[in-house]
C-alpha cells in the first residue's frame, strides 16, 4: 500500500473519529440540557410543596389556637353554671 493511499486512510478514520465523538458530545448536551430542565421542574415543585407545607402549618396553627379558645370558654361557661347552681 502506497503512503498517500496509508494516509487517506488514516484521514478517514480521524474523520469519522471526530464526526463520532461530535455525535456523542452533541448527544450528552442534550442529555445535560434534559437534565437541567427536570432539575428546574423539580426545584419549583420542592418550592411548591415547601409553601403548601407552611399553609397547612400555619392552618393547623389556627386550628389549634381556635380549639383552645373553644375549650377555654366551654370550661368558663361550666364554671359559670357551677358557681351559679351553688349559689
Amino acid at each position: 500500500q502506497s503512503l498517500a493511499a496509508e494516509l487517506r486512510s488514516l484521514r478517514a478514520q480521524a474523520e469519522e473519529a471526530a464526526a463520532a465523538h461530535e455525535r456523542e458530545a452533541k448527544a450528552l448536551r442534550e442529555q445535560a440540557t434534559a437534565a437541567a430542565k427536570q432539575r428546574d421542574g423539580a426545584l419549583r415543585e420542592a418550592e411548591e410543596m415547601r409553601a403548601q407545607l407552611r399553609l397547612v402549618a400555619e392552618a393547623r396553627a389556627a386550628g389549634r389556637r381556635e380549639l383552645l379558645e373553644a375549650q377555654q370558654e366551654a370550661r368558663e361557661s361550666r364554671e359559670g353554671r357551677e358557681a351559679q347552681r351553688r349559689q
